[in-house]
């Protein structure tokens, strides 16, 4: 180096080996007595919150279990040979009902091809379990299609149905 001082390695001085035990806790130089050190946490939780988790976790488990064979066990118990008859009903879903009455001031007619209330369609669906909704009272079933218009009737009053088609969704 140009106008610098060169450095040179100096040696290492070997550090004295220290011992792994840690040196015993010297006495404070005061007389007086130290304060108590305050206590420490230990890592592992206390045995009773490792009980209470097990137990919790247990209790999820088989409430886990008793609620899914509740929920089961009818279709465990159900016969199959009664899913298998055809169930006794309307063909291509029509009503299989026939019926012309005055109920309400309203004529309502059943034929073969549906229902109808002063002329007007009434759409009917029939349910799973044999009952009907239709679209002015969709949110009760009931027994029979007669007993349908009748409630369709009692709903709407003296309004008309609309001449128009149900809602494609």
């Amino acid at each position: 180096m140009a106008g610098g001082t060169k450095l040179e390695p100096r040696p290492v001085a070997a550090r004295p080996a220290e011992s792994l035990a840690p040196a015993p806790p010297q006495p404070p130089p005061s007389s007086q007595p130290s304060p108590p050190l305050p206590p420490t946490r230990s890592t592992q939780p206390p045995r009773s919150s490792r009980t209470r988790r097990f137990f919790l976790r247990a209790a999820f488990a088989f409430g886990a279990i008793g609620g899914t064979a509740a929920a089961l066990t009818p279709i465990f118990r159900a016969d199959p040979r009664e899913s298998a008859a055809p169930a006794p009903g309307p063909v291509d879903g029509m009503p299989d009902e026939r019926f012309d009455e005055m109920y309400r001031g309203r004529r309502i007619q059943g034929t073969v091809s549906g229902v109808r209330i002063d002329g007007r369609p009434l759409h009917l669906m029939r349910r799973a379990d044999g009952t009907y909704v239709s679209v002015v009272n969709h949110f009760e079933s009931f027994p029979t299609a007669l007993a349908t218009a009748r409630a369709a009737v009692d709903d709407l009053g003296g309004t008309q149905l609309s001449l128009a088609g149900p809602a494609l969704h």
